[in-house]
């Protein structure tokens, strides 16, 4: 019976401590205009587009001649802002199938070359960091 009332002391005290110590971050709720969501949801198709086209066979192998690796390449495309990405849409666009690829692959090089000089991604070795 004194463990029961030992136990009933001690149970709402560690009860509060455990309340008290549950961090609780502030919400924030905003309103979503038409025009971010249409923006997010076109960064996103676009991103998806042009991932489908490093997918294919031709540029994969393309890529790997080039001695890019393609998970790497998908990286730096998942973090690219809208412009580069509409950049790259377009140029895989623009050109026929099967050929031009070179230059879509390029473009994708000078990509990896450029964020290798700002010290973001460290792909190539014979790029130097511009920011030591």
């Amino acid at each position: 019976m004194n463990f029961f009332r030992r136990l009933g002391k001690v149970v709402p005290f560690l009860s509060i401590l455990a309340l008290l110590s549950i961090h609780m971050a502030p919400l924030q709720a905003a309103m979503v205009d038409n025009d971010q969501l249409i923006e997010q949801t076109q960064h996103n198709i676009t991103k998806q587009e042009v991932l489908s086209n490093i997918d294919r066979q031709d540029v994969h192998d393309q890529l790997v001649a080039m001695g890019v690796d393609v998970d790497d390449a998908k990286d730096r495309i998942s973090q690219m802002n809208d412009q580069e990405l509409a950049q790259i849409a377009q140029d895989f666009d623009e050109m026929p199938a099967g050929s031009g690829v070179l230059g879509a692959l390029l473009v994708v090089f000078v990509v990896l070359v450029v964020t290798d000089m700002l010290g973001a991604t460290d792909v190539f070795g014979f790029v130097h960091n511009i920011n030591h």
